[in-house]
């Protein structure tokens, strides 16, 4: 087994493979302190031991992304093990003809910003057969160090995630992205699975297909983003755009609502089909659960959060079509007394075909 703190790759290079069975090692925890929160928030000190254990550990040295490349072309990543990352675990900057087949990346759940694999202002990339357990986003599109250049061409699919912020991340602040498909993939236990986001003041996300997920989310203690929200839309600022977006054919279990949010219409030509949604109060309601989380824009207050788990709650939207959708309690809800019916404010030109609440609870 190999044990490797930190790679570097720049400089322009082509062609290069990092494939094998072997495991690279980064020694994350040694750079971390679990008995402290890395934030200060009001529910601290009241959670429990278990609930202390979910949230954010405070790194008391934070060392960069240790896996870097950027500005290269013919990149492939095929069998490799790579666990305990302090950072970003593999970032891809500025790069072309990616292919990530068939690795594993294992980190901490309770490392922040720990992400799997980060694509930032790349183009033609497929990743594929991976499994992440990341104590952030396991797969994450941006641009961020680039604004101006779109991150786009981009498949992901049958891979196994589990994370807390979100299994596969689309967009923050003006980042632009495009063309990306994504299918066949297993989230389990996280925070929140699909994250679509233009938050900045021209940002976009715009032609994204993704299907046939199966995913199970929930609320965790802690200062994490996500909520347990399934799938989350969101352009809550002016000048952002998120456009022709279709997520089809996914069952899941989670503690929060599908979220589409916009602002002034921004959002526009969204199709989510064939969806089974099933929801539960979690024990973490009450306490983290009292926003729509649109971090890291401002947070509306939940309309009547404390007994109302809309299954969607949509506003500012276009051409947005519900078709074929099953939403109704889980089986690990102790009670029905919430309301799960949908909430929709200010849309255009909408479609609801069969949309119908299902009175059973469902394992």
């Amino acid at each position: 087994m190999g044990r490797c703190d930190f790679i570097f790759i720049c400089n322009e290079p082509k062609n290069i493979s990092i494939e094998g069975k072997g495991t690279i090692d980064l020694s994350g925890n040694s750079f971390m302190d679990f008995s402290q929160a890395f934030n200060i928030f009001d529910e601290l000190q009241n959670l429990t031991p278990e609930q202390f254990e979910e949230t954010e550990c405070k790194p008391k040295y934070r060392p960069n992304q240790p896996i870097f490349f950027y500005n290269c072309e013919n990149i492939n990543l095929s069998g490799i093990s790579i666990i305990d990352s302090p950072c970003w675990t593999v970032s891809i900057h500025s790069s072309k003809f990616i292919k990530i087949n068939s690795i594993k990346i294992v980190n901490n759940l309770r490392v922040p910003n720990s992400d799997g694999i980060h694509l930032c202002s790349c183009e033609n990339a497929i990743i594929t057969n991976n499994f992440f357990v990341c104590g952030d986003d396991c797969v994450a599109l941006s641009s961020i160090t680039n604004w101006e250049k779109p991150c786009e061409n981009v498949i992901v699919s049958n891979c196994i995630m589990q994370t807390r912020p979100a299994a596969l991340r689309m967009g923050h602040l003006d980042s632009k992205i495009k063309n990306v498909i994504a299918s066949n993939l297993i989230v389990l236990n996280s925070n929140r699975s699909i994250a679509i986001f233009a938050n900045g003041k021209n940002g976009y996300v715009k032609h994204v297909t993704i299907s046939n997920v199966t995913m199970s989310t929930k609320i965790f203690a802690g200062t994490w983003w996500g909520k347990g929200e399934p799938i989350v839309i969101a352009a809550p600022e002016e000048g952002n755009l998120i456009e022709d977006i279709t997520i089809s054919n996914v069952k899941t279990f989670s503690e929060n609502s599908i979220v589409v949010c916009g602002k002034n219409k921004n959002i526009k030509n969204v199709t989510l089909k064939d969806i089974d949604i099933y929801l539960s109060f979690g024990k973490n309601r009450p306490q983290f659960a009292k926003r729509i989380d649109l971090l890291p824009s401002e947070c509306p207050d939940f309309p009547e959060y404390m007994r109302k788990i809309p299954w969607i709650f949509a506003k500012d939207t276009v051409n947005l079509k519900l078709l074929n959708i099953n939403y109704g309690y889980g089986l690990s809800s102790l009670n029905k007394d919430y309301d799960i019916e949908g909430l929709f404010e200010n849309l255009t030109n909408c479609l609801f075909s069969n949309v119908a609440k299902s009175e059973k609870f469902v394992v």
